[in-house]
């Protein structure tokens, strides 16, 4: 998946992302947004029995994340 399909997907603020696409947007496994939801690091709502993520929210924990992964290595 290439940047601009991924800012595409980013941009789908008023849209739910399936555990996939938030996995995508994110660059990790699905797993490990399985893990961030039970962490409570992101939320997520139930759509029938499959799990749903808003796409603002998701874009939004990537740049906070990205922001403090940078704080980290300026600060090492």
């Amino acid at each position: 998946m290439n940047e601009i399909t991924l800012e595409a997907e980013a941009n789908r603020t008023c849209q739910d992302l399936t555990t996939l696409e938030a996995a995508r947007l994110l660059g990790v496994s699905k797993l490990h947004v399985i893990d961030l939801l039970e962490a409570g690091e992101i939320d997520y709502h139930m759509v029938g029995t499959d799990l749903r993520f808003n796409a603002a929210e998701i874009a939004s924990y990537k740049s906070d994340r990205e922001h403090r992964d940078a704080e980290t290595l300026v600060s090492a």
